[in-house]
């Protein structure tokens, strides 16, 4: 039994078939297979770039919400500037504090005023006044509520409130002891002392 036909035209049949199996497995080795390979690589990177295109889009989306962030952090910072007075100012509050204590007929009895200390960012600095004033309950009232809406920001905290007489027509006097809290921008180009020191 022969493993080759023996008819010459089969065995042309058969080299053909061999030599077409011959071409294929060599278009395979050396062009499909090296093609797929190629193609599997290519696929990869478009997968990383696609990855890292993604990644950038975020990152773009990220910086513009912090810019955005920004802007309103510079916004509401400027608009705290323009309601914290300059260090300069700060004798024109007190006179503006006299003024009202005088509009009001109280009798402004003590001021102390503290030295400036930084706030705990050092962007301000905080000033302090330690008063007493003596007159009409309600007036005293009118007066603290005339302070606390100025145009710069003042903050006051009573302390205490004692009766102090009664006034010719019956009207309760009372003595007030309180604090009068303001921030202050430091000079330009001094650094800001820090507190305690």
């Amino acid at each position: 039994m022969a493993l080759l036909p023996q008819d010459p035209k089969d065995q042309y049949k058969m080299l053909g078939v061999i030599l077409v199996m011959a071409l294929g497995a060599v278009f395979y080795l050396y062009v499909w297979s090296p093609k797929g390979t190629d193609l599997a690589e290519l696929e990869q990177r478009v997968e990383q770039i696609e990855q890292a295109n993604t990644l950038a889009e975020t990152r773009t989306r990220d910086l513009d919400s912090v810019r955005e962030e920004l802007e309103l952090g510079e916004r509401q910072f400027a608009m705290l500037q323009r309601l914290v007075p300059a260090r300069g100012e700060v004798p024109a509050i007190y006179e503006a504090i006299a003024s009202e204590t005088q509009s009001l007929g109280l009798d402004l009895l003590n001021v102390t005023p503290t030295e400036p200390i930084a706030d705990s960012a050092a962007f301000f600095l905080r000033q302090n006044w330690e008063m007493q004033l003596e007159g009409e309950y309600h007036d005293v009232g009118q007066f603290l509520s005339r302070v606390a809406s100025f145009t710069r920001i003042v903050h006051p905290e009573v302390s205490e409130i004692r009766p102090a007489g009664v006034t010719n027509s019956g009207r309760q006097l009372v003595q007030a002891r309180f604090r009068l809290e303001t921030f202050v921008l430091p000079p330009e180009g001094s650094t800001t002392p820090m507190e305690g020191g």
